[in-house]
């Protein structure tokens, strides 16, 4: 039962009753994520479809530890009145005719978190479509920013997107558990997959409204610090040097520092910034010459030794059989009544006190809904959903850096939390690239402290005393060396949720090895699977840096519901390595006679004819015509036979024509958000998708507003920028600090006259 005595070493989630109500891969995932921490599962399903063979590989690893019960909706909305957590994954039109919509549920269960994820959004031209990843990462931008070519829309492989969406939905889910144990009232959240799009790309949707910024571009070849190479033996490799620091190292251990001051160069970084210019096309000339004179394994040692971030492109399988993810407990093993024995990813967090539950299959159940659960005695206090954010009154100190770690942070300052991002006194490397710094720290409090001093120490302790929540990606025993490690903080506060991001996890030797997005993207065989017969191909957008922040956040919530059981903290871990496996669960998932997981090409246009993107006359639409019917259907409309006529009959149309054509005749379709001006679309307009932030070197931009919508969300929560350390005064004198006391921490030098006046304070 919700709220019960624990067994610390039991499940976080233990107790609760969640009824997901779902169709899309999103909302599945959200509540498989809910099950793998203990809930108790029941999905709605019509038809129960557990004796024959899954269509998607991935349902198997979606629906693992839940109950399938077939129910009309009357009989949800009883069985809703029961559960803790309800999940919904309709559009806006099949929420309204089921009677599923929070106000109409919420009215019987005022206790209930309700969790809406439409698979497109709560409204706008294309919120009514069916779910479909390739139409989602057209509306949403991914495709338009995908490397290619020739200048066209790209399909992801891997739905990244989508399963973003689902552990988005599971964290807003707990985090509403979070918000009901403090003050009894349920939470409305919306999660779309707008919200996932925006989570993905919010680095790199940035624009410039009182002048242009910078935009990386898509050119396959990216920058010469930040791209893939071909070696001697013709193995490929990503060196993922982002910062100017690791650039150098990298050159260094090359011995090959003259590359710095070629004349297109002429030591300044900046010159390697854009994509096509004169320093970077001198650079890429002289690596690409140097790197194909030795085979892929030199390099890689060569850049290990010198603790530079570097990867070779491996294979899905080679991922799944190695040693990393072993160490991380990747994958685990079900037994499945039709497919036999079948091989999937592990749950992707780990907690040092509870535990998280092992997977078996989906169980198919028949009960009536008045049997899913006994019937509670309900609080009569309890008149209404509550209209605060959840986590209202939490305090989070951010002492990550780069971006994976800090979207912990932000994902929990998005349900609520006041979150401090403590940065070094040089500020937080990822400060050279200023606007996606200000995208994912726009909702913080920035404070700077020099760690290496006992004031710095001191006072991150204090600030630590005083939250609720410590997010750090620090080196493995960092804190430790500084004498502030994970068992000092415990005993200092044992309430305090601590959450630790890193590269490789807990991986043995790799465990302090340094880290990046794309070097999984290479690892994990994504690389491989998009450049499909060609180059492999790494996705500029952060698949696993914003989905490694989606599950950091998911575990601190986890762990922030325990601790309102319990009355204690404890640490939990999240790293891209155990996201690479999560991201491509579907993909690796196996069992005997399963199809092949799809690969992709060079400009890879869709998973099949009549899947895909299609050029008009003046732009891309994307085209889900799936099954026998709506490939007839799509023929029909165009008045073609075959569906290799589809490119030449849509080439003639506007993009307009094209999409109210294909409407008529009931095809799934879309206009594909490109990459200029795609801030200025519609339908991300009317879905209050970004908003202005303002930065006193670029004026106003525009960027993504928020990555959940909590009740009604009238009020935007404005972004700001800040300098390193801007609101270190102020958060100090909150915490009790004198002014003297924070000039000597800030380093502020004293004048005679306030030290003799200091003297005379401390001596009266």
């Amino acid at each position: 039962m919700s709220g019960s005595r624990r067994d610390h070493s039991d499940c976080p989630l233990i107790g609760i009753r969640v009824l997901e109500v779902s169709t899309t891969r999103a909302a599945r995932i959200a509540g498989q994520l809910l099950s793998d921490l203990g809930a108790d599962v029941v999905r709605v399903v019509a038809p129960v479809r557990n004796t024959v063979i899954p269509a998607d590989p991935g349902e198997v690893w979606w629906d693992r530890g839940k109950r399938l019960v077939p129910s009309g909706s009357d009989e949800i909305r009883n069985a809703a009145m029961e559960a803790d957590v309800m999940v919904v994954d309709h559009t806006p039109a099949g929420l309204r005719a089921s009677q599923l919509r929070a106000e109409d549920i919420q009215a019987l269960n005022p206790e209930l978190i309700h969790v809406w994820m439409p698979p497109y959004a709560a409204t706008g031209r294309w919120a009514e479509l069916e779910e479909d990843p390739l139409l989602l990462d057209a509306v949403g931008g991914v495709a338009g920013r995908y490397p290619c070519v020739e200048d066209r829309p790209v399909a992801p492989v891997v739905a990244t997107t989508s399963i973003l969406h689902g552990a988005l939905g599971a964290g807003a889910a707990v985090a509403g558990l979070v918000g009901r144990n403090s003050t009894g009232s349920g939470h409305t959240a919306v999660v779309s997959g707008l919200h996932a799009a925006g989570t993905q790309m919010a680095t790199m949707m940035i624009e410039g409204v009182d002048q242009p910024v910078f935009s990386p571009g898509r050119s396959v070849r990216s920058l010469p610090f930040w791209r893939m190479y071909q070696a001697s033996d013709g193995q490929w490799f990503f060196l993922a040097t982002l910062t100017p620091d690791l650039f150098i190292r990298a050159l260094d251990a090359l011995d090959r520092m003259d590359i710095l001051v070629l004349p297109e160069v002429a030591g300044e970084f900046t010159n390697l910034m854009v994509v096509g210019s004169p320093g970077v096309h001198a650079v890429e000339q002289e690596l690409e010459s140097l790197f194909a004179t030795e085979p892929c394994s030199h390099w890689i040692a060569t850049f290990a030794a010198a603790d530079v971030p570097c990867a070779p492109v491996r294979t899905r399988a080679e991922w799944a059989a190695s040693d990393i993810v072993a160490a991380n407990h990747g994958m685990t093993r079900i037994e499945h009544d039709v497919l036999g024995e079948v091989t999937m990813p592990d749950v992707p967090i780990a907690f040092s006190r509870s535990r998280v539950r092992a997977a078996h299959a989906a169980v198919a159940e028949r009960p009536p809904a008045s049997q899913l659960w006994t019937r509670r005695t309900r609080a009569t206090s309890i008149q209404a959903p509550s209209t605060r954010r959840p986590l209202e009154g939490i305090r989070v100190i951010d002492a990550a850096t780069f971006l994976a770690a800090p979207l912990v942070a932000s994902l929990l300052a998005d349900h609520g939390a006041e979150v401090i991002k403590v940065e070094p006194r040089n500020g937080d490397p990822y400060r050279a690239f200023t606007l996606s710094f200000i995208a994912v720290n726009q909702h913080k409090l920035g404070t700077a402290l020099d760690l290496r001093t006992e004031p710095g120490r001191d006072t991150l302790l204090n600030l630590v005393r005083g939250a609720d929540v410590l997010v750090e990606n620090l080196r493995p025993g960092h804190l430790d060396k500084l004498g502030i490690g994970p068992e000092v903080l415990q005993r200092e506060h044992p309430e305090l949720v601590q959450c630790t991001v890193s590269a490789y996890g807990r991986a043995g030797d790799y465990a302090t090895a340094p880290g990046f997005d794309p070097v999984f993207q290479s690892l994990s065989g994504m690389a491989a699977a998009q450049g499909g017969d060609a180059q492999p191909l790494a996705a500029p957008m952060p698949a696993h840096d914003t989905c490694t922040g989606a599950l950091g956040a998911l575990g601190v919530l986890a762990a922030l519901y325990e601790r309102g059981v319990t009355g204690v903290g404890q640490q939990v871990w999240v790293s891209l390595a155990s996201t690479s496996i999560f991201l491509q669960g579907s993909e690796l998932t196996s069992y005997l006679g399963r199809p092949e997981p799809q690969r992709g090409g060079m400009d890879h246009p869709g998973p099949a004819e009549g899947h895909r993107f299609y050029a008009c006359t003046d732009g891309w639409i994307a085209v889900a015509a799936v099954g026998e019917g709506r490939a007839q259907a799509l023929l029909h409309a165009l008045g073609t036979g075959d569906l290799t006529e589809v490119e030449s009959a849509l080439a003639t149309r506007s993009v307009e024509e094209a999409l109210v054509l294909l409407s008529e005749h009931r095809v799934p379709a879309c206009r594909v958000v490109e990459d200029k001006d795609a801030l200025e679309d519609s339908f991300l307009q009317e879905n209050r998708f970004s908003h202005i932030v303002s930065a006193p070197q670029f004026g106003r931009l525009r960027m993504v507003r928020a990555l959940v919508q909590w009740g009604e969300d009238g009020e935007d929560k404005p972004g700001r920028s800040f300098t390193v350390g801007g609101d270190t005064r102020e958060v100090l004198v909150d915490l009790g600090y004198t002014e003297a006391r924070i000039d000597e921490i800030l380093g502020v030098p004293r004048t005679e006259q306030e030290q003799e006046q200091e003297n005379r304070v401390r001596t009266s």
